[in-house]
């Protein structure tokens, strides 16, 4: 990584962008589509958008201004002052974990995203068999750092609003995300490999068996409950979850580096949960009938 960064004094391939940056480059011309970085921070990603001939508009709470980069304002924990269905992809680096109401953030980036259109996230994994681990022990991603606090958990206060803007205490776990993904109009997602944990791989070797029984058990148990959903769905559904609980870029990814495509707006979305609340409202009011005779 040192010598990556000697070789990129732009920084545009460090980190967890060594992996974004040459996905975005596969995804050819993007001559004539709306990109939204948020949080942009020092552009990286913005730049390469528009290499690539984006339109790109730049959101941070810490604007930039500069010759070859600048970002407006824009707070990840309010509404966005951008039309619904404006914009083709949205990039989000780094940024969910730092927000308090991430369903309400993927809930905004429904809203401005067309149809079809593309959420790029990446976040650290804490779902990882290193993180696991350690949060067993010290509650903490890693075993060096001790949980979050009120020392190192607020990284931002503004003098105007007493608003707090946090810092990674709001880590989230894959099944998390996906769920909240899902129930927000983004079903197929493209799950990306990134840096390996060593730690994690090492750790695989000795208690990876555990996780897949203990998994494997888990679904069977649970096909058992939700008796109004359909057994075929609730089959599907759970087995999905299995997988990505035991899939190589949980277990021993440090980031996770998602594509999600928007496949529903949210009013589709909570159709069909209600038609499933209904269902089920239909088999309680059937159930107390037949207690009663």
């Amino acid at each position: 990584y040192k010598k990556i960064y000697m070789s990129n004094p732009d920084k545009t391939s460090v980190g967890i962008h060594v992996y974004v940056y040459p996905y975005i480059e596969s995804m050819g011309d993007l001559s004539g589509k709306t990109v939204l970085d948020i949080p942009s921070g020092d552009g990286r990603a913005t730049n390469i958008f528009k290499k690539q001939g984006a339109n790109v508009i730049s959101l941070d709470i810490f604007p930039r201004k500069g010759k070859t980069y600048s970002s407006k304002y824009g707070d990840m924990t309010e509404s966005l002052d951008i039309d619904d269905n404006a914009i083709d992809i949205i990039i989000c680096q780094e940024g969910i974990e730092h927000v308090p109401d991430q369903y309400n953030l993927l809930k905004e980036f429904n809203r401005i995203l067309k149809k079809g259109g593309d959420l790029i996230i990446t976040t650290p994994n804490i779902s990882n068999i290193r993180s696991k681990i350690s949060c067993l022990f010290t509650e903490s991603d890693m075993w060096k750092r001790m949980p979050c606090t009120e020392i190192d958990s607020i990284w931002h206060i503004d003098e105007q609003s007493k608003k707090f803007y946090f810092g990674h205490l709001f880590l989230i776990p894959v099944n998390h995300l996906k769920t909240l993904l899902t129930i927000n109009g983004f079903h197929e997602i493209i799950y990306k490999k990134t840096r390996i944990s060593k730690s994690s791989v090492l750790m695989g070797l000795f208690i990876y068996p555990f996780f897949l029984i203990s998994n494997i058990l888990a679904f069977f148990s649970y096909t058992k409950k939700n008796q109004h959903i359909n057994m075929s769905i609730k089959k599907k559904i759970l087995w999905q979850r299995c997988l990505l609980n035991l899939s190589f870029t949980t277990l021993f990814c440090k980031h996770i580096f998602w594509v999600c495509k928007k496949n529903f707006d949210h009013d589709d979305v909570i159709e069909d949960i209600n038609k499933m609340q209904e269902k089920m409202s239909e088999d309680i009011v059937s159930e107390r009938e037949i207690i009663k005779k």
